[in-house]
């Protein structure tokens, strides 16, 4: 998992992170910070962090702009690193949302199974972009070696995947390639969860959809 989050944070003194961008434009001021308590997966387990993000106003009006991590999906009190591994956990298991089990059992209480339904539906419309981003973080990282060395028997989606019906089948199985590259390529050792996924985001043409639901 490495490091559970892929932006770049300052620490507080009292363990909360600080996520600060660059001056929206003249007449910007800094004006406070709006907390998020985010749930985290990281190689050390589950636990609950404290994200600060700056809050700008434009000087002499009641104008605010709000600087988001990069970690947060919308309204979910869930890093994105820890959305996409409870989506791998269902999808990858052959299984029906309320029969799989989860990876890693800590997070069994954190999002009801109703609720995981709801987050692959709100990450499918970017189910291309985002396998074509963790394709490519994945074959640089990996680099030179060949990217075969990873799917030495090919690269399709799992066979649980495969045999289930889905309303949408081409996009399940856009999104299940690019995590079969996320989980694989961290377990052949191209990088950490999070560094894979860090590259990726950076390169997606514009946000995910499911940080705006």
């Amino acid at each position: 998992m490495g490091a559970g989050i892929i932006g770049a944070y300052a620490s507080r003194a009292d363990g909360a992170w600080l996520h600060e961008e660059e001056r929206p434009g003249p007449g910007w001021h800094r004006h406070d910070w709006k907390p998020r308590r985010l749930l985290v997966l990281t190689d050390r387990g589950v636990g609950v962090a404290t994200v600060l993000r700056r809050r700008w106003r434009l000087h002499g009006t009641t104008t605010t702009r709000l600087d988001r991590s990069p970690d947060e999906v919308g309204r979910r009190h869930v890093v994105l690193l820890v959305l996409l591994v409870k989506l791998w956990a269902w999808l990858s298991s052959g299984l029906g949302v309320h029969a799989y089990d989860e990876l890693h059992p800590a997070l069994e209480g954190h999002g009801s199974r109703r609720t995981v339904q709801r987050w692959l539906s709100a990450v499918l419309p970017d189910a291309v972009r985002l396998q074509q981003a963790l394709r490519t973080a994945v074959i640089e990282r990996f680099e030179p070696q060949p990217v075969e060395r990873l799917f030495p028997g090919g690269l399709s989606p799992p066979d649980g995947i495969r045999r289930r019906r889905w309303k949408d089948p081409e996009r399940i199985y856009a999104l299940a390639t690019g995590l079969v590259f996320l989980h694989r390529g961290a377990e052949a050792g191209a990088a950490s969860r999070t560094v894979l996924l860090a590259l990726a985001r950076r390169r997606l043409d514009g946000p995910l959809n499911i940080a705006s639901a």
